[in-house]
């Protein structure tokens, strides 16, 4: 029987969302530590009866669904089924055939008639073997509430949200839209060739033979004679230790290095930061592109006491910390003092940074 007309609507569909509930269900118990309040000799004997009562209550959460929405009638005396009177739906139907209407007003959900149904499904042999405590959460749980006030068991969070999961996911399958298959369907020959192999292999055309080597170059000579290759092959052999030792010498060649000259980027004549004397390359580098930025307006420096000062803020542009920063400046002598969050620089430096004239 379907379960909603919006919802696992096909023949079938009721149970097809009984075992999507008990699957998400026992997967989000993976999570979870049930009786975690309880001493843990109780509690290693309470979380079976946990597990198995999450298992019931996710597969009887749905027993009122497709009552709710459609009406069942027998064809053989045309009666309605009630679940509550009847009892069980295939007993009561028989080997007649029935029909299934879609209610005109949906009925109101009751958790106690979805507890009594599943209470007589379940049976008291099965249901005695629970602990009183695990018992009362599970006939909690059955057919939770959405919205739940007030303080929710484990069990009933969980069997919730598996419902709330299967629900988002049935609503996702549905509203999705596929395009139709575009695969053209095969002709009957085909079908019949790919029952049969062997009528595949009778209509496969038989191979040519391959065709004869022809001896004849393409400049239209004829056949070289033995001796003639023979003379080709020594000549190949003469003429291959001279190109193996010119190869080789071009390898060799690829790149000169000289032993006496540094492999460093030398400084041009005209670089005014070259005068520093004690400062290191990066150093250097970060004097130039500050400067570079400041002569562009990209970066603003300030004045303080008469020397140039420099944000720590502003240091990320150029990749330094402030404290690699001071310490460099230490080492070199071009520090004259950290006010705050502002560096400040000696004179020598600050010249080459921010001139005077251009501040």
């Amino acid at each position: 029987m379907p379960l909603r007309f919006a919802e696992h609507a096909e023949p079938g569909g009721a149970f097809r969302a009984t075992v999507e509930a008990a699957y998400f269900a026992m997967r989000l118990s993976g999570a979870q530590k049930f009786g975690a309040d309880q001493p843990s000799e109780r509690r290693r004997m309470l979380e079976p009866q946990y597990l198995y009562a999450l298992f019931l209550a996710a597969c009887c959460s749905r027993l009122d669904e497709p009552c709710r929405h459609f009406q069942f009638y027998r064809d053989s005396d045309g009666a309605e089924w009630i679940p509550a009177a009847h009892g069980a739906f295939g007993p009561w139907v028989g080997t007649s055939n029935y029909r299934v209407t879609r209610r005109e007003a949906i009925q109101p959900i009751e958790r106690m008639r979805t507890a009594l149904l599943a209470r007589e499904i379940l049976g008291s042999e099965r249901l005695s073997a629970f602990d009183s405590q695990v018992l009362t959460e599970l006939f909690g749980a059955i057919n939770p509430d959405p919205r739940p006030t007030g303080l929710e068991t484990l069990l009933h969070k969980v069997v919730r949200q598996s419902i709330d999961t299967l629900t988002q996911f049935e609503i996702k399958a549905r509203k999705a839209e596929f395009p139709p298959d575009s695969t053209p369907v095969p002709t009957a020959e085909r079908l019949e060739k790919a029952v049969n192999p062997s009528l595949a292999q009778a209509d496969a055309p038989v191979p040519a033979p391959p065709p004869a080597t022809s001896t004849q170059h393409a400049d239209g000579k004829g056949n070289v004679s033995p001796a003639e290759s023979a003379g080709l092959g020594s000549q190949a052999q003469v003429e291959s230790p001279d190109a193996t030792a010119s190869d080789a010498s071009a390898a060799r060649n690829v790149v000169q290095l000289d032993g006496a000259r540094s492999l460093r980027k030398e400084l041009s004549a005209d670089d005014p930061f070259k005068a520093l004397a004690g400062s290191s390359n990066l150093m250097r580098e970060f004097f130039k592109a500050l400067a570079q930025d400041v002569a562009s307006g990209k970066a603003k420096v300030a004045r303080i006491d008469g020397k140039v000062s420099i944000s720590k803020r502003s240091l990320g542009n150029f990749g330094l910390a402030s404290d690699t920063l001071v310490e460099h400046l230490r080492k070199g002598k071009h520090l004259y003092k950290v006010d705050g969050q502002n560096i400040l620089l000696v004179d020598e430096v600050g010249r080459l940074i921010a001139p005077e004239t251009a501040s």
